[in-house]
């Protein structure tokens, strides 16, 4: 070697950082000093995306309804007495007496600017005579609790859109709570609208089912997610005040599922902790938590092993709108998830409108068939439908999107965001749901160009920021609240007309009995006699 030759110091050098680097990837993640310090790993995304790249789930009706009268069959109980008591579905911890707002009666002058702000309408191809849609919105015009499952793509990750969604509905019909948050997700985001810190969970992505460990392949919620922890697996979640109704909130209720006897600890505000063992079983719990006011809730596997799914931090009534985004999904992700997961989460929770963005990621430059993704979504129509019966399932057009020119190196349209969207409402009217073109909602405002212009959409002028989805979800806010209004301008019309006709009956009854007076009056006067004259009231 000759004297100043570096070259097998830096190949030394090379060869003991990769070392090093792979060798800290079999360290398990760990506290130090308060800070959550994971597993080191930069070959995880390429390897995952690796393996799951072409990851495509087919739906499998027949699968569906196999799971879903498995069900009942489970619950149903033929002779009760040779039976053994069933371990409880909910736990229930009343840490205080839930404060209710009490909001004045809705009235139709409340939502008129609103309403009349609507530029595309909710098409509702239901042909029941009330439909699911129907009663959806007469729980609201009634002041009924309601809630969304609004579930999508990147499009709404991070809450875009639905955080507008939920601030603004919440404003008007009341509600409080961000709705769903996941236990822990095996890739970092950030929610401005909540707050999550996590240690000791194994999560998994139903996007990476290779990954996903045979024994609860079957397990997964339309989240997309779920976390499985052991003693210590602790996950804290926290309010923020990033919108006025979201700073706290009076229930959290966390689902979870233990096939074997378990402890957790759940901690209130930081400060007040309690115990729950939960008996082994094969169904989804519920641990219910009700305060006068929720600011955090932490949980911590303190002995057995579980596999949570996340909290629902909410209100007594209103509105809660649950945001289920799954990044790179189609819609077909939804095939992957748990039919029987699916309906017990619909009994506890009792979704009024699932509501289905996709297909972002599927349009091509200039394609205008798609004729397969329409049976596809037709099958997820389907699926949703039989999950949360009795919901109204609402497709959401795709949006707009631009794609750069080859030729000339400036965006233009994508050339298929018509057909594609064409594609989305003839599904929804084969299967007799409702459908929403947003589309339609970004041309009125300028389409993708006004968006990227205006600062609403990043510069891929594909993807819509906080900013754009504003604008979008205020859109959507109008098309749900102008058959509120139209609804309640009807009834208050019907109770005008009724307390018209009621004082047009009184008045007439006063006239005649102003003239009966008269005429007793007339004939005492000709006998002589005194009369006492009545005083009428008819206030």
């Amino acid at each position: 070697m000759k004297r100043g030759d570096s070259t097998p110091r830096v190949v030394g050098l090379t060869l003991a950082v990769i070392v090093g680097v792979v060798a800290l990837g079999f360290v398990p993640q760990f506290e130090l000093f308060g800070m959550q310090i994971k597993r080191v790993d930069i070959l995880a995304d390429l390897r995952d995306n690796r393996v799951d790249e072409a990851v495509e789930y087919e739906a499998n009706i027949e699968r569906l309804e196999e799971q879903l009268a498995a069900i009942v069959a489970r619950d149903t109980i033929v002779e009760v007495d040779t039976l053994p008591e069933l371990p409880p579905v909910r736990y229930e911890w009343i840490a205080g007496q839930a404060r209710r707002e009490v909001r004045e009666s809705l009235r139709s002058d409340d939502l008129r600017g609103v309403a009349e702000s609507m530029s595309v309408a909710v098409e509702d191809f239901d042909t029941l005579e009330v439909t699911r849609f129907d009663n959806f919105i007469d729980k609201l015009v009634s002041g009924d609790g309601v809630r969304i499952a609004f579930m999508g793509d990147s499009f709404i990750e991070g809450d875009i859109l639905t955080s507008d969604l939920r601030a603004e509905l919440q404003h008007l019909f009341g509600g409080r709570g961000v709705g769903f948050v996941a236990c822990d997700i095996p890739f970092t985001t950030v929610r401005k609208t909540v707050k999550r810190s996590s240690s000791g969970w194994s999560a998994y992505s139903v996007m990476k089912p290779k990954s996903i460990p045979q024994n609860i392949k079957d397990k997964f919620f339309i989240s997309g997610y779920v976390a499985i922890g052991e003693s210590g697996a602790t996950t804290t979640w926290r309010t923020t005040d990033a919108f006025a109704t979201i700073d706290s909130c009076t229930r959290a209720r966390v689902l979870l599922y233990s096939r074997d006897t378990a402890t957790v600890e759940l901690c209130l505000n930081d400060t007040i902790p309690h115990d729950i063992k939960i008996v082994g079983d094969s169904r989804l719990r519920e641990l219910y938590v009700e305060a006068e006011s929720i600011n955090s809730l932490g949980i911590k596997v303190v002995d057995g092993k579980v596999l949570c799914y996340g909290v629902s931090l909410e209100g007594n009534d209103g509105v809660t709108v649950d945001n289920f985004s799954v990044r790179s999904n189609n819609g077909h992700a939804i095939f992957g998830t748990g039919a029987a997961i699916n309906r017990e989460a619909h009994d506890m929770l009792g979704y009024d409108l699932v509501v289905l963005q996709y297909g972002l990621n599927i349009m091509q430059k200039g394609q205008r068939g798609y004729s397969n993704y329409r049976k596809q979504l037709c099958n997820m129509i389907t699926y949703a439908e039989r999950c949360f019966p009795g919901a109204a399932i609402l497709v959401l057009g795709v949006s707009d999107r631009w794609v750069k020119s080859e030729e000339t190196a400036k965006y233009e349209p994508i050339g298929s965001v018509d057909a594609l969207t064409a594609y989305q409402r003839a599904a929804a009217d084969s299967t007799n749901v409702c459908f929403w073109n947003t589309y339609e909602a970004m041309t009125a405002l300028g389409g993708m160009p006004t968006f990227v212009a205006k600062g609403w959409a990043a510069g891929d002028y594909t993807h819509i920021n906080f900013a754009g989805g504003r604008r979008i979800a205020n859109s959507l806010v109008a098309a749900i609240v102008e058959p509120v209004y139209q609804r309640l301008k009807i009834r208050e019309q019907e109770a005008q007309r009724i307390e018209d006709e009621v004082r047009r009956r009184m008045i007439k009854a006063e006239h005649s009995m102003q003239l009966q007076i008269g005429e007793v009056k007339l004939r005492a006067e000709g006998s002589g006699a005194e009369v006492d004259t009545p005083q009428l009231d008819v206030e």
